[in-house]
C-alpha cells in the first residue's frame, strides 16, 4: 500500500481505497500513470496534467460486449423455436456462447491493470532501494566527518583513554594506524611515569622529562623534583643547602620557606662560630694564664 495525492482534489489517499474520502472519486482500479513523467491520474484522462502528453483514455469498468462486437463465427442465425422443448434446449447453448464471448472480451481489459500494477511496484522498489542507498551513504559520510573532527581534537591530547575511545568508536577510520601508534607511546609513557612518580632519585625524574618532553605529567614531574630538593636542603639545615635550593628553584614551591630558613641558619651558624671563637680564647687564657702571673710577680 502507498499514499498518493488524489488526482481530483489533491488530498492524500491510499491506493487501496475504493474511493477518495475527501471528494468521493473512485480510486482503486481507476488510476493510471503517465508513461513520460509518472504522474498519477484517473483512467478517463486523455491528457497528462503535468507534461500534457496525449493518450487514449481508459474506462474504469469494462462494459459487456454487444452482439455486434462478438466474433462472426459466434453469431449464428437463430432458428425459430416451435415448441417449448426446443426453446429450453437452445437457451443453454446461447448462454455458453455469450459467456465465451464475455471471457474473450474481458481478458485484454485485465492486462493493462496488471501492467500498471507491475510498473508501480517496480517503481516503488527502485525508489526504496535508492532511499536505502542514500541513507547508507549519508551514514558513512557522517561517520567519516565525525572521525575527522575527533582526530583533530586528538592532535593536542595526551590522554590515552581518549585515543582508546577513538579506536573503539571509529575502527575503520583512515587515521586508525596513527592513533594506535600514539596510544602505544602513551601507554609506555604511563609506565615510565609510574616508576618516576614514586622514586626519590631526582635524576630518574629528570630522565623521564627528557624522554617525554610533551608529557601531560611534565609539570607534575618538575614539582616532584622541587619537593625532593627541598627535603634534601631542609634535612641538611645549613645555609649552604638552602642557598643551593634557592639557586636551583628561583620560583620553587618552597622558595619563601627557603629564604627564611637560610636566614635562621646563618644566624645559627654565626652564633656557633662566635661561641667557638669564645671557647678557643678561653682555652688559650687557661693555658697561658699562670705564666703571665709569674712575670708580674718578678
Amino acid at each position: 500500500m502507498s499514499v498518493i495525492k488524489c488526482p481530483e482534489c489533491g488530498q492524500e489517499v491510499s491506493t487501496k481505497a475504493d474511493v477518495c474520502p475527501h471528494c468521493g472519486v473512485a480510486i482503486k482500479g481507476n488510476l493510471k500513470r503517465c508513461p513520460k513523467c509518472n504522474t498519477i491520474m484517473l483512467k478517463e484522462e486523455e491528457e497528462c496534467p503535468q507534461c500534457h502528453a496525449h493518450f487514449v483514455a481508459e474506462k474504469a469498468e469494462t462494459t459487456a460486449p454487444t452482439p455486434a462486437d462478438r466474433p462472426q463465427e459466434l453469431q449464428k442465425p437463430q432458428e425459430p423455436v416451435h415448441d417449448e422443448v426446443a426453446a429450453t434446449a437452445a437457451a443453454p447453448a446461447e448462454n455458453a456462447v455469450q459467456q465465451a464471448s464475455a471471457d474473450t472480451t474481458a481478458t485484454p481489459a485485465a492486462t493493462p491493470k496488471k501492467s500498471i500494477g507491475g510498473w508501480v511496484l517496480t517503481a516503488l522498489i527502485v525508489v526504496l532501494a535508492a532511499l536505502i542507498a542514500l541513507m547508507v551513504w549519508q551514514h558513512i559520510e557522517g561517520r567519516e566527518a565525525d572521525a575527522e573532527q575527533a582526530y583533530a581534537i586528538l592532535k593536542d591530547c595526551n590522554d590515552s583513554q581518549s585515543f582508546q575511545d577513538f579506536i573503539n568508536r571509529y575502527p575503520k577510520s583512515r587515521h586508525i594506524a596513527e592513533v594506535q601508534a600514539r596510544l602505544k607511546e602513551l601507554r609506555e609513557e604511563e609506565t615510565a611515569w609510574k616508576a618516576a612518580s614514586i622514586t626519590t632519585q631526582v635524576e630518574l625524574i629528570r630522565t623521564f622529562i627528557e624522554n617525554y618532553p610533551t608529557s601531560a605529567h611534565r609539570t607534575t614531574a618538575f614539582h616532584r623534583i622541587d619537593t625532593l630538593d627541598w627535603r634534601t636542603a631542609d634535612n641538611a639545615g645549613t645555609s649552604a643547602s638552602y642557598t643551593s635550593y634557592i639557586n636551583a628553584h628561583e620560583a620553587g614551591d618552597f622558595i619563601t620557606e627557603a629564604y627564611t630558613a637560610r636566614e635562621e641558619a646563618l644566624r645559627r651558624e654565626l652564633r656557633a662560630r662566635n661561641d667557638s671563637i669564645a671557647a678557643a680564647r678561653a682555652d688559650s687564657l687557661k693555658i697561658i694564664g699562670p705564666g703571665i702571673d709569674n712575670v708580674f710577680a718578678e
